[in-house]
Parts: structure tokens; sequence; C-alpha cells
């Protein structure tokens, strides 16, 4: 069926399982009593049209748990391969003790090809941390490469729930976090991610939670080693100058030793002039960083030399990371 699908005979692809999914939906729906969800119907239906499967479904409205059932559940049944991207903004899915998660989860676990995973804004809260936490569990093999979750209330427990899923994980390359209620004892769990041998995660965005100067400072603690991080955004995270955490000297140290990370976004905090010079004084020594995002209450002056300091630099790819056994295995 596919153009670049499983090849037959005569090059063509012997998977037929998109032409069936509204069959099984259906009778699914029909056992559940529910409606069709118009959005995956005609997601659904522009894959047959095209001659595709159904690699990406998109869905920006509240449609809850039990749509959510009616279409997982189905493709479960159908044993379908091919969903890689899974957007789902604010769908529902914490509803009902998060019971659209769960659903989501099981067909996660078992479909195994997930890869891009958005559950933006689906008031998802420890609980549904824990399903999705055993879901991507390294057992299940989900080839997970982003996930994000902004804006949901996930804070400490749920963050101890997710690392049970990612701190061994090796595909994962983007986290986002934005505004999930995460503190300073959250900031444990992301250094277990972190300083797993074989983590590549390149880009982690925690813009708008409660780490504060203490939090700030364990997380940096981590980056002292990482070796692979890319962009690392803590925009908004009520942290600042302190005599009693000495946060700033630790920020410098990673700017000056740590050679992956080129992005950095500290704006919305309580950084103030003396500590935006020091921070300019690093990159000038240091050509790692082609970004540096620091308040808006910084003088203009600062922020301008800072923008030319940067202006010419160019972010690079960092080469893929080679898992620890298979550099083993070469030697």
């Amino acid at each position: 069926m596919s153009k670049k699908g499983k090849k037959g005979k005569k090059g063509e692809d012997n998977d037929e399982s998109t032409t069936q999914i509204m069959r099984f939906y259906n009778r699914k729906i029909q056992s559940l009593g529910v409606a069709q969800n118009k959005i995956f119907v005609q997601a659904v239906a522009q894959a047959i049209e095209n001659q595709e499967h159904l690699t990406t479904l998109h869905i920006i409205e509240e449609i809850g748990p039990n749509a959510i059932r009616g279409i997982f559940e189905a493709l479960m049944d159908l044993n379908y391969k091919h969903l890689a991207n899974i957007w789902l903004v604010k769908a529902g899915l914490g509803l009902n003790n998060n019971e659209g998660v769960k659903y989501l989860a099981n067909y996660i676990q078992k479909a195994q090809n997930t890869k891009v995973l958005d559950l933006t804004e689906n008031e998802i809260t420890p609980q549904g941390c824990t399903y999705l936490g055993y879901a991507l569990s390294p057992a299940f093999k989900v080839p997970l490469q982003e996930l994000i979750l902004d804006f949901n209330y996930i804070g400490c427990e749920g963050m101890k729930e997710l690392c049970k899923g990612l701190e061994m994980n090796t595909t994962i390359r983007k986290l986002s976090l934005n505004y999930c209620r995460l503190d300073l004892e959250s900031v444990k769990y992301l250094q277990d991610i972190l300083s797993f041998v074989d983590c590549d995660l390149r880009y982690l965005f925690l813009e708008g939670n409660y780490l504060r100067n203490q939090g700030v400072y364990q997380l940096f603690r981590s980056l002292e080693t990482n070796e692979w991080l890319e962009e690392l955004n803590i925009a908004n995270n009520q942290f600042g100058e302190s005599e009693d955490v000495p946060l700033i000297e630790k920020i410098c140290e990673v700017l000056t030793k740590n050679s992956s990370i080129q992005v950095y976004d500290f704006r919305g905090n309580a950084l103030y002039d003396d500590s935006a010079k020091k921070f300019l004084e690093c990159i000038k020594m240091y050509k790692t960083v082609c970004r540096l995002e620091v308040p808006i209450e910084i003088q203009n002056a600062i922020l301008e030399e800072i923008k030319k300091v940067t202006k010419k630099r160019k972010r690079r790819k960092n080469k893929k990371k080679k898992s620890k056994k298979k550099k083993k295995a070469k030697k």
C-alpha cells in the first residue's frame, strides 16, 4: 500500500493494516458507546488516499478518555505498528484519574514504534506519569526521541515515575518539561537521567518551574561531566545571585568546561549586571556557546556585547553517540 512500506514481489507494500483501521475502530467505539472522532477519521482517510500508512496523529482539542480509548484500543486490536508521531494537545488525557494516559501508554508499549510524543496541557498528574514511565521502560524498547509534557501537573512525584522509564533510556534526544511544577527534589531525577552512561539527551527544556538556587546548582553539577546535551532552557525558575549558594560560580564553571552545550536560556531569573558580565567573560574565552539568553533587565551594553560575541558562531551538530557496549565491542 505505502510508497515507502514493506515491499512484495513487485516492489509494492503488502501491509494492508491501514485500510483496516476503520473496521477495527468502528467496532471498538460501538462497543464503548462513543462517537467517531472526526480528526482521527480524517487522518486515516487522508493516509489511505495518499496510499501511505498513518504515521502521524495530531489532535488539538479536548476529546476525553473514552475517545482516546476508542482510538488506541482499536489500533492495539489491529496490532498497528506505523503510528510514530503522536500529538495530543489539550486532549483531556488526565481526566478521570489519567485514564486517557493509561490507554495511550498501553498502545505505546505494545506498538514499540513511537518516536515523538507531545502531550502538552493535558492535566497529567503523577498517576499518568506512572503509566508513561512504565511504558517507556527499557523492557519495551520504545524508540522515543522526543517527549513533550509542557503545562502538566507532574511535580516531584511525577518526575520520580517518569525517571523509571527514562533513567536508562538510550534514544530520547528532546525532553520538554516546561511549567510542570518541578522543584529542588525533582532535580535528583533529572540528574539520574543525565548521568546515565548511554544517555543521548540533546535538548532539555525546564522553563517555568521552581528549581530555585539550590536546584539549579545541583542541575549544573550534573552538567560538569555530561558530554551530549546541546541546549538548556531554565528560564523563569526563580534563581539568581546568592551568598548562600555559589550558583554563579558553578554556572561559570560549566560555561568554561562543558564543550557540548551551545545554547543557554536564563531569562526571567534574578540575574543582574555582575552575573551577566561574568558569563560574558566566560563565553569570550571559550567559544562553545553560540547563544546565551539573559534577563532583559541587564544593561543594554552588556546584552549587545553578548550578541556580538555569539553572532558569528554557528551551531554545530554533535556526533551521534555510540553506546558503551558498542565501544567495547570495537576494542
